[in-house]
């Protein structure tokens, strides 16, 4: 009896893994970034925090939810749906955490696009830091140098 697995998790990190808490402290930082600079949105630092937490958790159980249910309209409007999904989930979190607010839905929506572009400002040397990781020879001892390639050449 052959078993498969299905992976629901769609990219988002277990809460156990130190990226998942490195990418919830780059929110909670694009959040309180973006409440200062626009008037969409107010969180003090604590919640922004917070509500960083909130988004994750609210991403990884409802936001798989919201996109099965709503798969006609997101393939419809070409992906823009997303952005109403990531407003909805917004709200939710201004309206669970004290001390976050955002004024409406239009602002929630203008809020993730600005959060999410914040955040991959923010998330730019971290990722150059595991490409550059990723593309480092593992093992010295594997590796030809072209010098050595090019005399087994001329043995031959």
């Amino acid at each position: 009896m052959k078993e498969y697995k299905v992976n629901f998790n769609s990219g988002n990190f277990s809460p156990k893994q130190k990226s998942f808490w490195t990418k919830v402290l780059i929110m909670a930082l694009a959040i309180f970034i973006t409440s200062l600079l626009f008037s969409i949105a107010e969180a003090n630092p604590l919640s922004a925090v917070a509500a960083a937490i909130m988004i994750s958790v609210l991403n990884a159980f409802l936001r798989p939810i919201l996109t099965m249910v709503s798969l006609p309209l997101i393939v419809m409007s070409l992906g823009l749906f997303y952005l109403v999904i990531n407003a909805l989930i917004i709200l939710m979190t201004s309206a669970i955490i004290p001390g976050f607010s955002v004024n409406g839905f239009g602002d929630a929506i203008l809020f993730s696009i600005i959060v999410t572009l914040i955040s991959y400002v923010l998330e730019m040397p971290a990722k150059y830091r595991r490409q550059k990781k990723e593309l480092e020879p593992k093992d010295e001892t594997k590796f030809t140098s072209y010098e050595d390639v090019t005399e087994e050449e001329e043995d031959k």
